[in-house]
């Protein structure tokens, strides 16, 4: 700091200009738009003597800050370096400013001898010319550090061009690492998938009974060469509710199982087969299996179910022609022509208003008013006919009217209740 205090400061003065270096010294560097920091800049600069650069840097802090705190001081450091880097002329101009604004502060007796020479020697009308010794010296430190400067910053410039290179390459080996693990990982998970083979095995489904617990068998094999789990799942038709279970034991449902290589189970879906069903109508029932390893691997299997039902039809007529006022016989007949027999049948036979019913005949049949009968039927099996007959007597006013009954079936185990029509007829008029 000696550059900037001569040997007649006062010692108080040198204090507070050291105290003033120091806190500059500690201010944040960042932008130009900072006084303290241009300051600081061109003191740095001045203590290398580098004087043309301290010079720079004090003009652009004159021209930023002219109502800056520090211009005391800058201005005398300017003045210094100008003597210093030779131009003579603009160093008494600055000394004569600084003259002019702080001529009675304290840093006015810092001035050396020789620079207020120069002072005064302006004042008087005297160009001053450059010392070219001190200019040339100038010149030559400042082109060194320009230079210092230009290989710092290809040094810093090459080194940032490495380090990109360097992440470049290092980023780059990273994603072809992750690459090759990625492709390692879906080789393996390929080579596991297909190792998971199985399927499902099903015999010929045999029909199940209407109404009645029905169950499909079907055999879970694992062709694969690892012991592998398996989830189970049974889809059936709206309504229809059922469960996968072993065969050997069907009261307990089996949602998931584990088959040894070359293993199979023998499981079977069992379900109530709905009473409504129509004999030798079909329903599908699928049986489904799911690697629990893999939820993507699944297989399925569809098994057809033949319903097994009675089917029945009701036939009823008159036997004989219609004639008004005189009786008859009023025959029901019921066929089954399912494949299963009908059980717990009950007949309700409406006869036309035509018909007057007289005696149900007994062998499970009964009146219930003149126009309705009622028959119990325990069982009518598979290919077989029932017939039931009614007495009933013409009514006399009925000539000329063309009449039918109808019969009512219901299957009572099964809840299942049909309706036929009789056959129609004409009652004739009797003859005188």
């Amino acid at each position: 700091m000696h550059i900037l205090l001569s040997h007649r400061q006062p010692t108080r003065f040198i204090l507070v200009l050291c105290l003033l270096i120091c806190l500059l010294q500690f201010a944040p560097a960042n932008a130009e738009t900072d006084d303290s920091s241009l300051f600081m800049e061109a003191f740095t600069s001045f203590q290398g003597k580098d004087y043309l650069h301290s010079i720079e840097k004090l003009n652009h802090m004159g021209q930023l800050f002219p109502d800056s705190p520090l211009r005391d001081v800058s201005l005398l450091m300017l003045a210094r370096a100008q003597h210093r880097s030779g131009d003579n002329d603009t160093a008494a101009q600055t000394i004569n400013q600084f003259s002019k604004e702080f001529g009675n502060g304290p840093l006015a007796d810092s001035i050396e001898a020789d620079l207020a020479a120069l002072a005064k020697r302006r004042q008087a009308g005297e160009k001053l010319a450059p010392n070219k010794h001190l200019r040339a010296a100038a010149q030559k430190v400042r082109n060194e550090h320009l230079a210092l400067e230009r290989a710092a910053a290809l040094k810093a410039e090459q080194e940032r061009l490495a380090q990109e290179r360097a992440d470049r390459e290092r980023i780059a080996r990273e994603r072809a690492e992750a690459d090759r693990k990625e492709r390692e990982r879906l080789a393996a998970l390929k080579a596991a998938k297909d190792a998971v083979r199985f399927e499902i095995e099903t015999p010929v489904v045999a029909a199940q009974e209407v109404g009645s617990a029905a169950s499909v068998l079907f055999q879970l094999v694992n062709h694969g060469k690892d012991a592998e789990e398996f989830s189970l799942e049974a889809m059936l038709p709206s309504g229809v509710e059922g469960m996968i279970t072993q065969a050997a034991d069907r009261t307990q449902p089996v949602q998931k199982i584990t088959l040894q290589p070359r293993q199979h189970a023998e499981l079977m879906i069992a379900f109530k087969m709905p009473a409504d069903r129509v004999d030798g109508s079909r329903i599908t029932a699928t049986a489904k299996a799911t690697s629990t390893k893999f939820n993507d691997i699944s297989k399925s299997k569809e098994l057809t179910i033949t319903a097994a039902a009675p089917l029945l039809r009701a036939v009823s007529r008159l036997q004989q022609a219609a004639v008004a006022g005189e009786a008859g016989s009023y025959k029901i007949t019921l066929l089954n022509v399912g494949s299963k027999a009908a059980k717990e049948i009950d007949l309700r036979i409406t006869l036309p208003q035509q018909l007057k019913l007289t005696d149900a005949g007994g062998n499970g049949c009964w009146i219930e008013n003149e126009q309705l009968a009622a028959c119990r039927i325990d069982a009518v099996a598979s290919g077989n006919l029932v017939e039931r007959s009614l007495k009933v007597s013409v009514r006399t006013d009925a000539a000329g009217k063309t009449a039918k009954g109808a019969v009512e079936v219901l299957q009572t185990a099964l809840q299942v209740k049909e309706s036929f029509n009789g056959a129609a007829f004409t009652v004739k008029a009797k003859q005188p």
